[in-house]
This record gives C-alpha cells, structure tokens and sequence, in this order.
C-alpha cells in the first residue's frame, strides 16, 4: 500500500462536547435530523431511542441504541461520518448511483456533501465524526474550496482497515474523555484524521455518468410532487421498464414503483413533522396520493402511527 500523504491538522482544539438523549423515537428532538440531514424524512416503527456522544467539533463518536427499521434520505450533513453497525444489516444508496449493502463490523464512510438513501434494520450503530474544515485541512484543500470532499465508501484495504481499528482502540477513551488535555486532544485528532484517510481515500468527482438506478432515484426526489410512470423513470435511468424493474429488484429489493411511494411518504411525514400544516390530505394530494385510506394505511404501516399522531404531536412540540 502507498504511503497516504496528511498535513498535521494540530491546533487550537474545539471545546469539549458530549451529548445524551434517550426518549421515544418520535420525539428524538430535531437536532437529531439536522445533524444526519433527514429533516423528518425517517420512516420507522421505533419505540425506544438513545443517543449519546463525546468528543469535540472537530472529532467526536456516537453511538445510537434503537429498534425496528428505518428507511429514508440522509441530505447534505455538517460533518463527514465513518459508522458501523453491530448487528442486523443496513442498504446506502449514494445519489451517484453505487449501492452498498453494509454487514456487522465493517464500517462505512458517508461524505458530507453525498446524498444517501437508506435502509437499516440494526439495533446498534457506531459514528465517528469528523469535519469538513479538519478533513480539507490534512488533505490540504482550501476552506474557499466550492467542491465538495468525496472519499471512498468502502475501506481501501484490509492493512488500513486493521490500522484504523488499532489507531481508535487506543485513541477512543482520550477522544471521549472531559480530562484529556487540549494538546493530547489535538494530538488524538490527528491520529485517527490520518488513519480515517489511509483506510478511506480521497476521491475526485466522478467524471462517468451515474449508475441507472442512482439515476432513477435523483429523477424520482426531483419530481416527486406530480405525476410519474414507470416509463418516465426508466427513460431517466436509460433503460427499459424492464431493465429498471430488474436493476432495483437486485440492487435495492424493492420495485422502482415502491421505492418512489417509500419516497413520498417520507415527504408527507417530514412536512407533518414540522408542525407547519394544517390539512393532512392536502399535504397527501401534493405528494400524489389521492386515495386517502390506503394512503393511511401505506403511512401507518411506514411510520408506525397514524398521520394525524404525527401532526398532533408535532404541533404539541412546538413553543
């Protein structure tokens, strides 16, 4: 393996952080969806959901305890995240197209400026974040920069995966400890910075044309709010109904057609979970679903609860 070239990134560090919740997932709080990009947009049947985290702006892990699946779209997010899940089994879809379907123990990295779509069904989820501005300054990229960071979704090797797990057993109680000098933690930031881009490189913006499916899923987000056939995405994605049928059949487990209702059913639940509407079928018709019971029982079997639970207790929530 070829030596990974990294500016030392030490420095004034951030302040200390460390954070905890555990509640309902319904009420996870939206700092929550502002950090991972989901805006509200998370199906699930959850009940119990804790969280917690330590670190500081620049480098900091988290771990997450829920239950049930979950699907949705993970936007543009603040940090980039390195995660791995302890058990069951998770599905990122990248908007450039690659699908990857994530085991136990073998971690993944989600760049900050990538748009993912996801399922996970997992009990246990482990993050490391790191941020752009530490990122782009031991890659040596400029802050004014207008590019977004792209790394490698999968380990480069099985020598730089080993050498990041042995870098964060002996760094991760420094990392999330409140005593840890400022020095040792800028120290500490840059070790695990370094092995974070040995085991996952680099990557310039992919100069070839998305995968067909990725093509047809960024076709569906764009147009979600009017009418779509299974024709038109096709024609998107550059093949035939078939071919498109087929492609998401084996990448996804799921036909394009479901995958857009998935899809919209999200959006009808972020807007409910904003608290900012007031007619649950108007929101419904603007995502194309005319059919108010079985677009209830589509959104119950998705989210666990009814619409008008989601819309009671989002406006609860607000001041």
């Amino acid at each position: 393996m070829s030596d990974v070239s990294v500016n030392p990134v030490s420095g004034p560090p951030s302040p200390y952080l460390r954070f905890r919740r555990a509640t309902t997932s319904a009420r996870r709080g939206p700092e929550l969806d502002q950090v991972y990009g989901t805006g509200g947009g998370v199906g699930s049947v959850l009940e119990q959901f804790r969280y917690a985290g330590a670190g500081d702006a620049d480098v900091s892990f988290r771990g997450a305890s829920v239950e049930g699946t979950r699907a949705g779209t993970m936007q543009r997010r603040p940090d980039h995240i390195v995660f791995w899940i302890g058990d069951g089994t998770a599905t990122i879809t990248s908007a450039h197209g690659g699908t990857i379907v994530v085991t136990p123990g073998r971690p993944l990295f989600l760049s900050a400026g990538t748009v993912y779509d996801f399922t996970a069904a997992t009990s246990r989820v482990t993050l490391l974040h790191l941020s752009d501005a530490i990122l782009r300054a031991a890659v040596g990229a400029q802050d004014g920069v207008a590019q977004d960071l792209l790394f490698e979704e999968l380990p480069h090797d099985d020598h730089a995966l080993h050498r990041l797990r042995a870098v964060l057993d002996v760094s991760t109680a420094g990392l999330v400890s409140a005593d840890t000098s400022a020095d040792a933690r800028a120290s500490l930031n840059d070790q695990v910075v370094a092995a974070v881009l040995a085991a996952f490189p680099r990557r310039e913006h992919d100069p070839v044309a998305p995968a067909p499916v990725g093509r047809a899923i960024a076709f569906m987000h764009e147009h979600a709010h009017r009418e779509l056939s299974v024709q038109e995405v096709a024609e998107a994605a550059g093949l035939s109904v078939r071919g498109l049928q087929d492609a998401f059949t084996r990448e996804l487990q799921t036909s394009p057609m479901n995958h857009l209702r998935a899809l919209r059913l999200d959006g009808v639940h972020a807007d409910l979970a904003s608290g900012c509407v007031d007619s649950i079928s108007d929101v419904a018709h603007a995502w194309q679903f005319h059919h108010q019971g079985r677009f209830a029982s589509s959104y119950a079997a998705r989210f666990g609860e009814k619409p008008s639970a989601t819309l009671r207790s989002a406006k609860a929530s607000r001041p």
